[in-house]
C-alpha cells in the first residue's frame, strides 16, 4: 500500500523546514524533499578544500 501525504515540501531549506513543522504540528502528513544529502538549504556550513565554507556568504556582502 503507498504512503499518502497531505502535504509535499519540495526543499530542505530553512523555510521548507519551517512549513513542515507548522504543518505537521497542524497534525498533517508531511513529506520534505531535498536533493541534497543534508538539510539546511543556504544555512548549512560545508567543507570545501580543507576550508569551512558558509553556503549564505554570497548574501553578507550585499
Amino acid at each position: 500500500m503507498a504512503k499518502t501525504y497531505d502535504a509535499i515540501i519540495v526543499g530542505g531549506g530553512h523555510n521548507g523546514l519551517v512549513c513542515a513543522t507548522y504543518l505537521a504540528k497542524a497534525g498533517l502528513g508531511v513529506l520534505v524533499l531535498e536533493r541534497r544529502r543534508i538539510l539546511g538549504g543556504a544555512c548549512v556550513t560545508e567543507k570545501i578544500a580543507g576550508c569551512q565554507v558558509s553556503r549564505a556568504s554570497y548574501v553578507s556582502s550585499l
